[in-house]
């Protein structure tokens, strides 16, 4: 969001406003709006306490947060943060990256602490969906192997912090 010519405020309260009439349809459908951190300078939500405050300013029961652990660890988020997201989160992605640009890589390929996240994420009582998010395989034919790789990675993360059975 380019905040010079136009005021940041009223970025904000348009963002609100649009977001409360896109939950409006989605909760007469049953659904839920899961809204995601993005860890650039120009972005409305790019870290845990704005988006905190940006679901609170919706006051809608269907918006929340989608929880992208390698996005925090670009904005440079310590996992005590997302106390601030307790019961407002829907969603998790799993994901690796480098430290300084997204990635989406298998988790164990990137510089990500997974295991202090995943803590984090236990102890809010989070017991939505969680999910693996990849971008493509470098070696496009061997794509069975970056998703197995992925799945066994992630797998062996869920167990050790005793997220799921």
């Amino acid at each position: 969001w380019q905040r010079e010519v136009i005021p940041p405020e009223a970025q904000w309260e348009w963002g609100v406003e649009g977001v409360r009439k896109i939950a409006e349809h989605a909760g007469e459908k049953g659904m839920e709006i899961a809204l995601e951190l993005e860890p650039f300078r120009l972005s409305l939500l790019n870290s845990v306490p704005r988006m905190a405050q940006f679901i609170d300013d919706c006051a809608v029961p269907n918006v929340k947060a989608n929880i992208d652990v390698s996005h925090l660890v670009l904005a440079d988020t310590p996992p005590d943060q997302l106390e601030l997201l307790r019961g407002k989160a829907t969603h998790v992605h799993i994901s690796d990256c480098d430290g300084k640009v997204h990635g989406d890589l298998p988790p164990g390929r990137g510089v990500v602490k997974f295991v202090p996240y995943l803590q984090a994420i236990k102890e809010l009582g989070f017991d939505g969906a969680i999910s693996l998010e990849l971008e493509y395989s470098p070696d496009p034919d061997k794509i069975v192997e970056w998703v197995e790789e992925a799945y066994q990675a992630t797998d062996s993360l869920m167990q050790q912090v005793e997220l799921r059975n």
